[in-house]
């Protein structure tokens, strides 16, 4: 039996900003988060063991401003310091530490602009954290497919290096435009005390816009814009190539409409088979549009929709929103914005089996379905005293068919790529709720694999009472609530899946903010 803590507690916090006369701008953050222990009882002898080591975070920021704002420099740095005493915990890096300087320049009038930034990573640990930092989802240094990267075993620290430089023009003037070059080397990587997705990309883009700024017709204003951009990885294969047009406008009733079209061509997917070999995914089209009454009444609303075709029938999304907004008196407004998915995917990744030298990744054909909302009310009693109210409900399901493996990721055809297993090869175990796959129909499984069908419900709301006693001076205290449910049959139904989700005991979460302006 094990008795673990939900969340870390913060021991202390400092923070310090402001700027000077002459331009400069500080700001520094501190924080030290304690050592959580768990509770472990086997056999009625209890333990306790470190799951969260001692903790230190640190981000730092300075910038400095010449001729009236036209030239800014700037510096920041992070750091994160883990006390790690247990070993289970080691494959959390020990430091890490990140650093980087930016610029930003304008003339004429700040019709003409140029930026860019550099900026490192440097990671030390023990071997175990370095190669789970190797093989995670924002590098997969393990891919089969390419030679230019390796997992090094022995390796105890992980370095990384970036960069983006662009130029443009912003202005009065109709047209605009900006061109601009990013780097991420493999071995970046901000996720101690940021967030990255992924690294080793080369990102490249273009846009142009057509501003008219004057009515016109029936229009207040009008906004076009196309655009492109790429990706390639650092061995200099292009990964994608997308373009895009956009639009969005102003009618002279004060209604808005805006709207766009992407375009995917057909890209190398370095991430599709989770460190697998590299796939051919077919390319993208997709739509949307958005429509919004004027705001300023008491009473507005909106709509908007989206699709998004794959090629080949690989993939399909398509969703709708609203949203009304009724204010009955200048110090209260209510808000509502429901919006409804629905997602068909060819190929949503299930699990990889077998060797490393000898892998099957096996997929399935995911029906999925989302409904979701967003409940607000502001009201301002009066400038120093407000309350705020957010309630989100969520219900998703999705629903797993045609399971298949991959064979020839880059296949000419699509529906080459991949082979349906026959219900003589795949059987399902109700008992067990596993999958089980005789692939050669010999009378013994090669693979077999947990139900991957889902149904997830949360609830989220926050109600925050703001009181602002002194000038500058505010005391804040919030009710933080949140429910979470899950279940396995996939089926989608808004009304028992929130019967549901209001049937699980609910977490709750008081707090109590102040804060002083002290005036020098």
């Amino acid at each position: 039996y094990v008795k673990m803590p939900e969340s870390t507690t913060i021991l202390g916090a400092a923070k310090l900003s402001g700027k000077t006369a002459k331009g400069l701008s500080v700001g520094l953050l501190e924080s030290v988060t304690q050592n959580e222990n768990a509770i472990i009882d086997k056999e009625g002898v209890r333990r306790k063991e470190s799951v969260e080591p001692l903790t230190s975070y640190l981000v730092g920021r300075i910038q400095q401003d010449f001729n009236k704002g036209e030239t800014v420099i700037g510096g920041l740095v992070t750091a994160v310091n883990r006390n790690i005493t247990n070993p289970a915990l080691n494959f959390l890096p020990a430091s890490a530490y990140t650093g980087g300087i930016d610029f930003q320049h304008s003339w004429k009038d700040r019709t003409w602009y140029v930026a860019g930034n550099a900026e490192f990573s440097y990671l030390k640990g023990d071997p175990e954290a370095i190669i789970d930092l190797q093989q995670s989802s924002a590098r997969y240094y393990q891919r089969p497919d390419q030679h230019y990267l390796t997992v090094d075993s022995s390796r105890t620290t992980l370095t990384g290096f970036g960069g983006t430089l662009k130029a443009g023009r912003t202005s009065q003037k109709k047209i605009q435009f900006e061109t601009s070059l990013t780097l991420r080397s493999p071995g970046l990587e901000f996720n101690d005390i940021g967030y990255m997705r992924y690294s080793d990309l080369i990102h490249h883009g273009t846009w142009v816009a057509y501003y008219i700024r004057n009515p016109f017709a029936i229009f207040n204003n009008f906004y076009l814009n196309t655009n492109y951009w790429m990706y390639f990885n650092f061995s200099g294969k292009l990964l994608s190539f997308y373009t895009n047009m956009n639009f969005n406008t102003q009618f002279k009733n004060r209604w808005f409409l805006n709207g766009s079209f992407t375009r995917t061509s057909r890209n190398t997917n370095v991430s599709l088979l989770r460190g697998g070999p590299s796939f051919l995914s077919p390319g993208e089209m997709e739509y949307n549009l958005n429509l919004n009454t004027d705001q300023a009444k008491k009473v507005s609303f909106n709509l908007g929709g989206y699709l998004d075709a794959g090629d080949s029938n690989s993939n399909q999304v398509s969703a709708c929103w609203a949203g009304l907004n009724i204010r009955p008196m200048n110090s209260l407004s209510i808000s509502l914005s429901p919006e409804y998915d629905v997602q068909a995917a060819k190929l949503q990744y299930v699990g990889t089996f077998g060797s490393v030298n000898n892998a099957a990744y096996l997929f399935g054909e995911l029906n999925m379905k989302t409904l979701g909302t967003v409940f607000r009310v502001n009201f301002t009693i009066n400038p120093e005293l407000t309350i705020e109210y957010y309630g989100q409900p969520f219900v998703s399901a999705g629903k797993y068919s045609n399971f298949s493996k991959i064979t020839n990721p880059f296949a000419v055809r699509f529906h080459d790529r991949y082979r349906i297993f026959t219900p003589e090869q795949i059987s399902y175990k109700d008992g067990d709720n596993i999958y089980v796959i005789d692939e050669d129909m010999d009378g013994n499984s090669e693979y077999s694999f947990g139900n991957p069908d889902f149904n997830f419900r949360q609830f989220r709301s926050n109600l925050v009472i703001r009181w602002e006693y002194h000038p500058g001076s505010t005391i804040y205290l919030v009710w933080s609530q949140g429910r979470t449910s899950t279940d396995l049959n996939g089926i989608f139904s808004f009304g028992p899946d929130m019967r549901e989700l209001f049937k699980t005991v609910p977490r709750n979460i008081f707090l109590l903010k102040l804060s002083y302006w002290f005036a020098f």
